[in-house]
Parts: structure tokens; sequence; C-alpha cells
């Protein structure tokens, strides 16, 4: 796990997120947001990612500059930081963790849910994540010695989710984060096993899942 900093002024994600849900402050999203709703505990994985959040953005962003900024971001920064050929997630998983709620239901593994296990993962808070609002993952493969990733917004985590257990707490601190996070792989381990992404069944092929540079 290795955390570092970017540019915000040239990659300005959260502002981009504000325009699209006509907010000020991302992380009160849940009470500044006119459709914002507070749901019960999101303890379940067929559940966790479909939330009012997630439709409006899945379904609005290409009206922002959203995906030229990720892409850009991808080849100025993302490559440098992996060092090799990469093939990454077409499509960044969006994540908003209410106060006294869940963005994830259950501690996991990503290859228990279909990814392979030369996949790394970026952890992208759009804002502060801190104390229970962000990711926890355990130190080392089975060790469960859960560590809270914390981060301000213009830092980023590269870290194995593949094969380290990660989760949410309840977040008891009051205000929202909002995050994305997205794999990559490297070209030379990319292999089609034929699987499918849980969360929306997208084949786990290039062009499809995965993009190229």
């Amino acid at each position: 796990m290795e955390r570092f900093n970017y540019n915000i002024k040239k990659y300005d994600f959260a502002n981009e997120i504000k325009k699209l849900y006509n907010i000020s402050n991302l992380d009160n999203i849940h009470s500044e947001w006119d459709k914002a709703i507070s749901y019960d505990v999101l303890d379940d994985v067929k559940t966790d990612q479909r939330t009012v959040y997630h439709k409006h953005f899945y379904d609005n962003v290409n009206t922002t500059n959203w995906y030229s900024l990720y892409e850009k971001f991808i080849s100025e920064v993302v490559v440098k930081i992996v060092g090799e050929p990469i093939y990454f997630q077409k499509i960044p998983t969006f994540r908003v963790h209410q106060p006294k709620n869940l963005a994830v239901a259950a501690y996991h593994k990503d290859s228990d849910y279909s990814h392979s296990i030369y996949e790394m993962n970026f952890f992208l808070p759009l804002t502060k994540a801190f104390g229970n609002n962000t990711v926890w993952v355990e130190s080392e493969i089975g060790k469960e010695d859960y560590l809270p990733m914390e981060a301000d917004y213009g830092e980023l985590w590269y870290w194995n989710g593949a094969t380290l257990k990660h989760g949410n707490k309840l977040n008891d601190t009051g205000k929202a984060r909002v995050s994305v996070d997205f794999r990559i792989i490297p070209v030379a381990k990319y292999v089609d096993e034929g699987k499918q992404s849980i969360t929306n069944r997208t084949k786990m092929v290039l062009g499809e899942y995965w993009k190229a540079c």
C-alpha cells in the first residue's frame, strides 16, 4: 500500500461531482442534494451500489467532463505510478459512504468476486477520508488487523484489494465520504477468464470492463 499526491487544480474531480449534484460541499451530499435519501444500513451486496446517489452518477456523469478527466489522469498519473503498460477499469466505481451507514456491505477480497489476483486498486477520495468513513484494510493477507486508509482530497492510495481483505465501518463522523475506486491490471498479466463483474454482470474483458490506455 502506498499513498500518492496529485494536482487537484489539474484534475479537479470533486468539482465535476459538485456540478453533477448541484451542491457546494460533497461531504454534505446526504443533506444538501435535493434528491438525497437516508437509507437503512446498506448491509446487502445487492443494494449497497444501487442507491439514488449511484443512479444519478451513472445516469448523468456523461454530461460532465468526468470521463475525459479520468482518462487523462490514468494516462498521466496512474501509468507512471504503476510503471508498466496497463489496462484500466473503464467505468470507475462510485461510492457514497453516508453517515450512520456503510458504502460496502461486507468485508471481502476482490478475488472473492471474479477479480484476478493480479489486479491492483486505486482509492481516490473526493472528500476527506478519515476514521470510520473511510475504507479499512488488513496490512497483510489473512492478518485481519484492519487499519483506515485516510486521505485528503488530492491524495490517492495504490493497494492490493484483490488479496487484502477490506470493508467499511458504520460512519460515525457526521460527514459523508464521496470517492471513486478503480482497478488496473498489467497488460502482461491480463487473461480472459470468462468471468463477469458481480454488480452489473459486465464481462471482465478488454473493451467491456477493461480499457487500454
